[in-house]
């Protein structure tokens, strides 16, 4: 996605800085469910920082500014501090950050918009949200390496989490196979509207009320 503004300096910049923001913030809010739970493991190793040497993966940044998705390193925890399965609130965590990510930008875009703002500098934190949904959307999937397969192992049922760990056995392959599939179905597309409806919707509501 980020590719598709190759000729838009300014709007590769700004949502290329938006979400390597966004990807550290994946993490510092799945620090703090997991903090608030009880389980201190990954603040004490400094996820609870916006340090990018903690949290940033050089493979997921480099695919992020090349296909507009990418990762960070995964937070450490400690399944024995959780009381039943209130660890998959630590995962969820994370794609519920992206769609914040998204709105705050997209809240940017439009007072920018409104103050008169350039069409890149608008047209960058636009491109960010989008990016930001797509993050979030992927991120529930629940396939390994991603926040929805660990969210799944905590509380899924039996069945649910045998087919998880099978498909993890397939490692990568398995990850682009069950990709490609959402993908060419629709779902990951229509799951992407869904989040940008609403919170396009959410935004006009706001607005709305200062007019």
């Amino acid at each position: 996605m980020l590719l598709n503004h190759l000729n838009q300096p300014t709007v590769l910049v700004i949502s290329a800085i938006v979400m390597l923001m966004a990807l550290m913030f994946h993490n510092v809010a799945q620090a703090y469910v997991a903090r608030r739970l009880g389980d201190l493991t990954a603040s004490y190793q400094g996820f609870g920082r916006f340090d990018p040497q903690t949290h940033l993966d050089p493979m997921g940044v480099l695919l992020l500014r090349v296909l507009g998705f990418g990762w960070t390193k995964p937070i450490p925890v400690n399944s024995r501090n959780y009381r039943g399965r209130s660890e998959a609130l630590v995962w969820y965590a994370g794609p519920a950050s992206y769609l914040l990510v998204a709105t705050a930008s997209w809240v940017v875009a439009v007072v920018l918009l409104r103050a008169g703002g350039g069409s890149d500098v608008v047209g960058g934190f636009w491109a960010a949200g989008q990016i930001a949904i797509l993050h979030a959307v992927v991120q529930i999937i629940p396939v390994f390496p991603l926040d929805g397969a660990r969210a799944v192992l905590a509380w899924g049922p039996r069945e649910v989490r045998r087919v998880v760990e099978q498909v993890a056995q397939f490692g990568f392959i398995g990850f682009i196979v069950v990709f490609m599939l959402l993908s060419y179905t629709g779902v990951l597309g229509s799951v992407t509207r869904f989040f940008t409806q609403l919170i396009i919707g959410g935004i006009q509501a706001l607005f709305s009320l200062f007019n």
